[in-house]
């Protein structure tokens, strides 16, 4: 819906040469309006001029490009080349320009409300690319630059080590809220304990570690001191809320890692750690159990390892958890009341995903009913129905299987379960079935490097095969 007043700013800058030229005689309240006319039209030489001589004292893309009263399109998703370019050369020549010195208000520009989806919906489909040259040029100069670039969080990926260690201390970490290690920066045990005791995050909010970061089966005596080193490093960040450390071999030691922290973990990953019962005990009885919003312990066999225990931490989280991620733990049938019991006093919950349990179609309709009744819920992620397999197929179903299931079965069982949201008066909440996991943006930026690495690995393992097959002979 758009109001009548965005639909006339929509039509003034439709034409961007009397647009450009009419800036002078706009209403001050009128450039945040103008400007996401200008972003949903992909009007960049409109966007440039609105940004060079923006009026106001602050320039937040999130608010400015979210949903407003006069329209309620969110763009904060597309990140428009044509669009982003036009902004920050628009703000390069707001500090540059010289002319109207005494005239300029411009104070803050946040740029950290942008987000990125699998599909640009702009017209021109360009999305910004990565340039590890240009940001290092860019920190470099942010001493000297009347333009103080401040990083309050930082994502890397597909960077060797080097990179990644040059690049952190370029962006004054002292300031970092949030910081994200993924995919193609092989950070190691060893490589994270030199992270913290080199460099300081006296601010750090957020921390993501990438896959197998934690990987050591059977620990040492030196193992287990540098992980009670980086439990400790963690533990001085006094604000540090959430943790993502997915795929790494964690059995028997998250206390060792996360009793040294000082603030209650908000969101926590542990996905496919290999978690024991003694992790999960000390989950369920931690101070982070009462502060938990966003939950994924995929990966786990629940029923069978530590259901009790499962289900404590869950009612000890229930009254702020919104976001629950449950995928490949064995959840079947037979646990289905238990699993409504345990996620009803979870009235706030907005996401929920199980992707990979062996559920049948008439035990997802029994929970979907149930779901229906979850006033916050949003979005939930169900599994392919165990009865569209052919007999014979075992869970985990491995990538080979994944897709031999009777699709026009799934349709009418997708079909049935969209009709119990209907009549529930549920619209609003989306059920989709992703077969290879969720859509992660950091993932599609950096797939072809990931392809190139899997492919890199493929082949030394089969050179070590080889090699021992050789010796053996």
């Amino acid at each position: 819906m758009k109001s009548l007043r965005f639909i006339s700013a929509e039509a003034f800058v439709s034409n961007a040469e009397f647009a450009r030229k009419s800036l002078g005689a706009v209403a001050h309240d009128l450039f945040p309006l103008l400007f996401k006319a200008s972003y949903l039209l992909e009007q960049g030489e409109v966007i440039h001029d609105l940004v060079e001589n923006w009026p106001l004292f602050d320039f937040n893309m999130g608010k400015l490009l979210g949903a407003t009263l006069d329209c309620q399109d969110d763009l904060r998703y597309r990140t428009c080349s044509v669009c982003l370019e036009s902004c920050l050369t628009g703000l390069r020549d707001y500090v540059l320009n010289q002319s109207s010195l005494c005239m300029k208000k411009l104070r803050v520009v946040d740029l950290t409300g942008i987000k990125d989806v699998e599909v640009q919906f702009c017209k021109c489909k360009k999305t910004m690319e990565r340039n590890y040259e240009l940001v290092v040029q860019a920190l470099l100069k942010k001493c000297s630059c009347p333009l103080k670039i401040c990083c309050v969080a930082f994502r890397s990926d597909n960077l060797t080590l080097q990179k990644f260690f040059c690049i952190i201390k370029l962006t004054d970490p002292s300031l970092l809220h949030k910081l994200e290690i993924v995919h193609n920066v092989h950070l190691e045990m060893e490589h994270l304990e030199i992270l913290f005791n080199s460099i300081h995050f006296p601010l750090l909010m957020s921390l993501t570690l990438p896959a197998r970061t934690f990987n050591v089966r059977k620990f040492t005596a030196t193992d287990e001191q540098m992980l009670t080193n980086i439990g400790e490093k963690m533990g001085e960040m006094m604000q540090l809320t959430e943790l993502s450390m997915s795929f790494s071999i964690l059995t028997g030691r998250i206390q060792k890692l996360l009793s040294p922290l000082k603030s209650p973990l908000k969101m926590l990953d542990v996905s496919n750690c290999s978690l024991n019962h003694a992790d999960m005990a000390f989950l369920a009885n931690s101070f982070h159990a009462n502060h938990l919003e966003v939950l994924d312990l995929s990966g786990h066999d629940i029923p069978e390892l530590f259901p009790s225990a499962f289900f404590k931490l869950l009612s000890h989280c229930s009254s702020v958890l919104r976001n629950l991620t449950l995928e490949d733990c064995n959840i079947q049938d037979t646990h289905v009341n238990m699993l409504i019991l345990g996620l009803s006093p979870c009235q706030k919950l907005q996401e929920f995903k199980f992707i990979g349990n062996p559920l049948s179609s008439q035990a997802l309709k029994h929970l979907f009913t149930f779901l229906c009744e979850l006033p916050m819920l949003k979005n939930v992620e169900f599994p392919i129905p165990k009865d569209c397999y052919p007999i014979g197929i075992t869970y985990p179903i491995d990538d080979a299987d994944l897709c031999r299931f009777d699709h026009q079965k799934y349709e009418r069982v997708a079909e049935e379960l969209n009709l119990i949201l209907l009549k529930a008066n549920r619209e609003d909440v989306k059920a989709s079935t992703p077969l290879f996991g969720s859509y992660d943006a950091a993932v599609q930026e950096t797939n072809n490097e990931l392809g190139a690495y899997l492919i890199k690995s493929f082949k030394e393992t089969l050179e070590k095969f080889t090699t021992s097959f050789n010796k053996m002979s």
